[in-house]
């Protein structure tokens, strides 16, 4: 396999391509480049090779990973001013496979509103129609057994011909679960709330139970390291190097002009610095927080940023690192009915030592699947009859005329976000079942998932899908060892505050509505300690106290005109160069609603499209 290549041997050849990240998206461009026998391509990974790790492909192990250095950076935010100081951990995944391999499995989708966006802020060619292609191509999706579709409610939700069949990432529906997750569903349905179609289409809202990246025939994990890379890894034309730190992008002047070319990676592995050279393009898919550290350490970004760091500045581009955006989360702990399973069981060596006895044996038991629920809604869904009317305190002044003057890209992006928070149509949360409790306001997220309270509990949360707060993140020191600095600035703006806590008064009537109250003690009056009932008097407070997030970052390497904002332009190529594209997360200018693996394999499987393109006509610059 060409993953144990050593670093001596890997810099002596040159590449036709190379790959900066052995992750979603970097696998994904690395496959489809691969594809073609005179291609050469090579993916650096700064992780490790971990395909077949049995705490990787155990559904039910999904949050085991976290915070262990084998798997995962261990990225922490700044103190967040907006959170009483308090810091926010971040897994990322630090293996092949990246984040898809250490993620909770969820596979929702963007709203077509998101996408269509996009291409509003300038970025030609971008339309959901334009991916939809692509989310097929990226899919392998297989359909519920009827007895699972009735249990969970999804026969009328599930439409086969919105989604892929053949494509290298399996989605099924989970076959162990339990009464509150078939409660979940009608529960929405009760309140007029009920799936309005399926999701995968870009347009229904309502509470439903969404798929997840498990391969039904062997239960296991489908990531980007088994689907994309594993079933390829013999090509003699793609090298995967491991446990290799990317650390600059190298460049060629080009004589006469203002622009430079990209024609190879500075690494280091085993203690010592290599070089590999490009004779093509030179990708980054090192993710949101990854790709524009890279650029920064290039010599590409601020040249406050880079000054301050000692670094050369080959090309100024103040938007490097900023639009940082994210999904803030806010849990609310309920305990639940006397004898009902929950996570929390695990406390109990013995119990764990059975489910572990059971998935090795067969595949079954509560390990063989992710189990999750979610809703999509609109604000106003979410509103008491009386208040529909209601308009989010601060949504018309996010920016004084000042700062929209000051950057028109942002002052778009404000107005478009504006505009779905208001539209009955679009989602502004996501709700999720997480049969289990959380320990609320913690930093280290191995301790976040889990809580030390006797008892048994479930957590409902509560997302807020598209956040007018914008962070940053930049290098602080020009050794590509030390981590970045990174600031969401969670609830900078005002108005995600004040959403949120109409989330938050939502999620608790939730709770309290049949048949899913039936499940929890007090029908949803009885929390798990360090929670209590909301009111409007201290939602605000709780929402600060115990604010996490969904782990969904994006926006640092902003595709948008160089003016509006942008690092890359609308083929993902890196402003101010040649030769060099960034193509993961960081490239989404306006955050979607859900999750982002699923747009992020399509939008990576689109890129591998333009590279071709571009390689064929001789534009890749």
């Amino acid at each position: 396999m060409a993953s144990i290549m050593s670093p001596e041997a890997f810099s002596t050849f040159h590449y036709d391509y190379v790959i900066a990240g052995g992750g979603t998206a970097g696998l994904t461009v690395a496959n489809r480049l691969s594809e073609n026998p005179q291609i050469t391509v090579a993916v650096l990974e700064a992780g490790q090779n971990r395909i077949d790790d049995f705490a990787i492909l155990t559904p039910g192990l999904a949050a085991s990973t976290w915070n262990n250095d084998s798997y995962d950076w261990i990225f922490q935010t700044t103190p967040q001013k907006h959170l009483g100081g308090h810091v926010v951990g971040h897994p990322r995944g630090k293996l092949l496979g990246g984040s898809s391999a250490i993620n909770a499995l969820f596979w929702t989708h963007a709203s077509q509103a998101d996408i269509n966006d996009w291409g509003v802020l300038g970025n030609k060619g971008w339309s959901w129609k334009s991916l939809v292609p692509y989310f097929f191509k990226s899919e392998a999706y297989v359909a519920p057994t009827l007895k699972t579709a009735e249990d969970l409610d999804i026969v009328s939700e599930i439409d086969a011909s919105l989604h892929g069949k053949h494509g290298p990432v399996f989605d099924s529906f989970p076959e162990f679960y339990g009464p509150v997750q078939e409660a979940w569903p009608r529960t929405y349905e009760n309140l007029g709330l009920g799936v309005d179609g399926d999701p995968r289409g870009g347009l229904a809202l309502g509470g439903f139970t969404n798929p997840t990246t498990v391969d039904p025939k062997t239960k296991t994990r489908s990531h980007a390291g088994v689907a994309y890379y594993q079933p390829v890894s013999g090509r003699p034309n793609l090298h995967v190097l491991t446990e290799a730190l990317v650390e600059k992008v190298l460049f060629d002047s080009k004589r006469g002009e203002n622009s430079l070319i990209a024609n190879g990676i500075e690494f280091g592995a085993k203690g010592r610095n290599y070089v590999v050279k490009a004779k093509k393009e030179v990708i980054l898919s090192a993710g949101a927080f990854g790709s524009s550290k890279i650029l920064e350490l290039s010599g590409i970004g601020s040249t406050k940023v880079l000054k301050k760091n000692n670094i050369k500045v080959l090309h100024d581009n103040e938007n490097v690192g900023e639009n940082l955006q994210d999904h803030p989360l806010v849990p609310l702990g309920f305990e639940v009915m006397d004898g009902l399973f929950t996570t929390d069981a695990f406390r109990d060596p013995k119990l764990l030592e059975a489910a572990l006895a059971a998935y090795l044996a067969n595949q079954t038991g509560p390990l063989s699947s992710a189990t999750y629920s979610s809703a999509l809604l609109s604000y106003k869904q979410m509103l008491p009859t009386s208040d529909k009317a209601k308009i989010p305190k601060g949504i018309n002044n996010v920016l004084t005329p000042k700062q929209a003057g000051a950057n028109p890209g942002l002052a778009h992006q404000v107005e478009l976000t504006r505009r779905k928070t208001l539209d009955p149509k679009e989602s502004s949360a996501q709700q999720l079942l997480f049969l289990g409790g959380l320990t609320p306001g913690k930093a280290n997220v191995t301790k976040l998932f889990g809580t030390e309270s006797p008892g048994s509990y479930l957590t409902l949360s509560a997302v807020l899908e598209h956040p007018f707060s914008r962070g940053s993140v930049h290098i602080q020191s020009s050794d590509p060892r030390v981590y970045p600095v990174i600031d969401p600035n969670y609830l900078g703006a005002e108005v995600d505050l004040e959403i949120l806590a109409d989330i938050m008064l939502h999620l608790q009537t939730v709770a309290r509505a049949e048949p899913l109250a039936s499940f929890l003690k007090g029908k949803g009056h009885v929390y798990q300690p360090g929670y209590l009932e909301l009111t409007e008097s201290n939602v605000r407070a709780h929402i600060k106290r115990t604010m996490s997030t969904e782990f969904h970052v994006c926006g640092t390497c902003t595709m948008s005109p160089r003016d509006k904002g942008g690092v890359v332009d609308e083929r993902l190529r890196v402003y101010g160069t040649e030769r060099l594209r960034v193509v993961d997360a960081s490239i989404f200018p306006l955050q979607v609603r859900a999750n982002l693996v699923s747009l992020t394999y399509a939008v990576a499987e689109r890129a591998a499209d333009f590279i071709k393109e571009d390689a064929a006509k001789g534009t890749a610059h």
